[in-house]
């Protein structure tokens, strides 16, 4: 068991990073019958798992499959796919699995001739003298992996579940406790001349969120952002991946959030704002992607007032001074050349400070942290990473990464609790 979880730690951020190829098979041994969904994580390893109705229960098993050589008995090589550390999934108490093996013969334009044989029936190490045939081995387009599907080989709390749900459908759910996402921001890794995620996640103790989904879509997803409206949930952060040209949006629920408006304009809305400010609304969030800013504005978020500013070069100076007047840092984003802020009174966010840096500054944030401030908002532009940290009680705690190319899932549903 300890391997297995070891190995799907390993799957979860395979999955994340990396193009999958999915297989659906079948076969018939004795008068039952097995269906399988088979995914490659890496090119030699997949994780399979095996649906089946026997002794009056459906039941369904998982185990992990690892390309092999062997010799046959006429002293040719070959692989096969060897299964081990089977455990069952769903099923009556008691229940047991042996892995199965697999061998292909690619008979090319994507056909395949398969045979199986499980633990208990191979004898030798030529697989090829206890196999049987299999009924089918197909492809699957990554479209057909649907909810509906999975369904049937995962459980909705498995995180392969959530991840897979992800992948196919660029969407995601979970439950937060008082831990979840209060920050997101991709710059680049300069070193190495990658994309570089920055997540922050924070227990906001009495204002925690109870849950969370993440969208990624190629278009802004206005009709999603309303479904959830009416669901009760509103959006907390926003990101524009420049690298992929997709729009990631997370919203959350929590008891008093609410209502919400967003502006999407091609220079930055300051006539919307005021007339937002006047209806008491105030920003809390800011991005810019596809050459566009979107302003995002909540009611009931307890400021008591606001200033914005846009620059082409970080405002220092006018930090400073609506620090003097009781300011905070609340929002910060850079598109289109410019770099724009909001400070807001009534925040309750306490003393402040930040950092630019080139590289992700890990090193000022973890002595800030044992300073106790936490991270409270991120930002990337102009080729330098934009840090602020906050002593005030809005945030119990928090925790960052940042070392993932793509959108850690994996990290962030394991850290919310």
């Amino acid at each position: 068991m300890k391997n297995f979880i070891a190995f799907l730690a390993i799957a979860c951020c395979s999955l994340m990073t990396k193009a999958q190829d999915y297989y659906e098979t079948s076969w018939i041994s004795g008068e039952v019958k097995y269906t399988a969904l088979i995914i490659f994580y890496e090119q030699d390893q997949a994780i399979v798992r095996v649906k089946y109705y026997a002794n009056g229960a459906d039941k369904l098993a998982s185990f992990l499959c690892t390309y092999e050589n062997f010799t046959k008995s006429d002293g040719s090589q070959d692989k096969f796919l060897n299964g081990v550390d089977a455990v069952i999934v769903r099923g009556p108490e008691g229940s047991t699995y042996s892995a199965d093996n697999f061998y292909l013969k690619d008979l090319g334009n994507g056909n395949f001739q398969a045979y199986t044989v499980d633990d208990n029936g191979l004898a030798g190490s030529d697989i090829t003298q206890y196999m049987k045939p299999m009924l089918y081995w197909v492809k699957m387009n990554p479209d057909a992996l649907t909810k509906g599907y999975l369904d049937d080989y995962y459980n909705e709390d498995e995180l392969l579940f959530k991840l897979l749900t992800y992948l196919n459908k660029g969407e995601v759910e979970y439950t937060t406790g008082n831990t979840a996402i209060t920050s997101i921001a991709l710059g680049m890794d300069q070193e190495y001349d990658t994309p570089l995620w920055s997540v922050v996640m924070s227990n906001l103790g009495s204002k925690a969120y109870s849950e969370q989904k993440i969208k990624e879509a190629a278009l802004y997803p206005s009709d999603w952002i309303k479904e959830q409206w009416d669901l009760g949930y509103y959006i907390t952060a926003v990101e524009y991946n420049a690298d992929k040209n997709t729009y990631v949006v997370v919203m959350s629920k929590a008891y008093g959030m609410g209502p919400q408006s967003w502006k999407k304009s091609d220079v930055f809305p300051k006539d919307w704002i005021t007339t937002k400010w006047n209806d008491y609304y105030y920003i809390t969030e800011i991005a810019c992607g596809g050459g566009e800013w979107y302003v995002f504005m909540d009611k009931n978020i307890g400021y008591t007032a606001q200033r914005w500013k846009t620059s082409y070069e970080l405002p220092k100076e006018w930090i400073t001074e609506n620090w003097n007047d009781g300011y905070s840092i609340t929002s910060a984003n850079y598109g289109n050349g410019l770099w724009a802020l909001s400070m807001s009174a009534g925040s309750n966010l306490g003393l402040q400070t930040w950092k630019t840096q080139y590289e992700y500054p890990i090193d000022w944030i973890r002595e800030q942290s044992d300073n106790g401030y936490k991270i409270t908002t991120v930002a990337y532009g102009n080729d330098m990473w934009f840090v602020v940290m906050s002593d005030g009680s809005t945030h119990a705690s928090n925790r960052s990464t940042s070392n993932y190319t793509e959108l850690p899932l994996d990290w962030i549903i394991n850290n919310a609790n």
